[in-house]
C-alpha cells in the first residue's frame, strides 16, 4: 500500500504501534511535543540528517534504521552520556510503500532496545526522496568528554574495529566481493555498549569523539582542539584480521581504508591508562598526529570524509 493512500495521520498511527512505549514519559507520540522529568541531569542533544543516495548503499529499511540510531548514539556517548530519548522526522515521495516505513521503524525502535532508549515524536513531509533528521537526547552523570580536553599522559582508545564500513562501502562501490561482515559494518554498525558502559561508569576519561568521518580525520580536531601531540601505533589498532588481507587482493591501500573513510561508529576517547577500551596511543604535549609504523613514527595526513567535498 502507497503512503499516498494512507495519508499522514494512519502513516503516524500505524509507525506509533510499532514503537515501544516509556511508561515514565509524561507526554510522547500522541502529543505536540514530549514532555519528560530528567530528574536533575544534565541533557546531552545530538542531531544528524541524511539522504538516501547519499548515506545508504543498501536500501534495506530495516538496516536503514539501525544505521540511522547508531549515527546519533555514537554522538551522545562519546560526550559521556546515555543515550534515552529519540526524536525522527522524513521526507518521503507519495508512491513509498508503507512497508517501507514499517520496516524502518522497526529497526530504528529495535536498535534503541540496545540502550534503552525511546523514540518519542517527530514529523512527516511529501518530497522527492527519502530524506531524514533526528535529534537524540541523553542524559548526562559525570563531566562532559569535550573534543579539547585531552591531557598529557592521556592513552587513546578505541572501542571496535575500524575500516570494516569501508570496505564495506568500497566493495559494493568497486565490484568486488568480500566476507558478509564488512558489508553488515556499512549498513548496521555494531557499537559494543557493554564496553561503552563500562568505560563510562569508569570515570577515567577525559575526551571523546566518534568514528564518523574516518579516524584520522576525528584524531585532528581532538590534537587541534586540545592543543596537544597524539600518537597512535599501527600495531595496536583494531583491525579485522580479513582486512589487510582483502585490501591487498583489491589493490586498496589498507592504512587509508583503515584511517581515512567514516561510518564506523566507533568511539575514541582519551583518558587515564588503564581504563577498558582498546589503547592504540597517546597524548603528549606538542601538536598534530602521528603513527608509528615499522619502527618509524611519520605525520598522519588529516584526512576523512567531508560533504560536500568527498561527495
Amino acid at each position: 500500500m502507497k503512503i499516498s493512500d494512507l495519508g499522514e495521520r494512519n502513516i503516524v498511527e500505524r509507525l506509533v504501534k510499532r514503537l515501544r512505549r516509556d511508561p515514565s514519559v509524561i507526554a510522547d507520540l500522541h502529543d505536540d511535543a514530549a514532555i519528560f522529568d530528567p530528574q536533575g541531569k544534565r541533557l546531552v542533544l545530538s542531531t544528524d540528517m541524511g539522504v538516501l543516495s547519499t548515506h545508504f548503499t543498501n536500501p534495506d529499511p530495516e538496516k536503514m534504521g539501525r544505521k540511522i540510531v547508531a549515527s546519533h548514539v555514537s554522538d551522545v556517548i562519546c560526550k559521556g552520556a546515555l543515550p534515552k530519548y529519540f526524536f525522527h522526522c522524513f521526507t518521503a515521495p507519495p508512491d513509498t510503500d508503507i512497508s517501507f516505513l514499517e520496516k524502518l521503524y522497526d529497526g530504528m525502535d529495535g536498535e534503541l532496545k540496545k540502550y534503552d532508549a525511546f523514540l518519542l515524536g517527530g514529523d512527516t513531509n511529501k518530497g522527492t526522496e527519502f530524506v531524514y533528521s533526528g535529534a537524540l537526547l541523553g542524559f548526562l552523570d559525570g563531566p562532559p568528554l569535550l573534543r579539547n580536553a585531552a591531557q598529557p599522559g592521556d592513552a587513546i582508545y578505541l572501542t571496535g574495529e575500524i575500516g570494516n564500513a569501508a570496505l564495506g562501502y568500497l566493495s559494493r562501490k568497486k565490484h568486488f566481493v568480500v566476507p558478509q561482515k564488512f558489508l553488515d559494518a556499512q549498513d548496521a554498525p555494531e557499537l559494543d555498549w557493554a564496553l561503552c558502559k563500562r568505560i563510562l561508569s569508569e570515570g577515567k576519561m577525559h575526551a571523546g569523539i566518534d568514528v564518523s568521518d574516518g579516524l584520522a580525520f576525528e584524531l585532528h580536531e581532538l590534537a587541534r582542539l586540545s592543543k596537544k601531540r597524539i600518537v597512535i601505533d599501527w600495531d595496536r589498532l583494531p583491525l579485522n584480521p580479513d582486512l589487510e588481507r582483502l585490501c591487498k587482493e583489491h589493490d586498496l591501500n589498507a592504512e587509508d581504508v583503515a584511517l581515512n573513510h567514516g561510518e564506523d561508529y566507533q568511539i575514541v576517547f582519551s583518558g587515564e591508562k588503564g581504563a577498558s577500551g582498546i589503547p592504540i596511543g597517546e597524548v603528549t604535549d606538542g601538536s598534530g598526529v602521528f603513527l608509528k609504523c615499522d619502527n618509524q613514527v611519520r605525520p598522519l595526513e588529516n584526512k576523512g570524509y567531508e560533504h560536500f567535498k568527498s561527495n
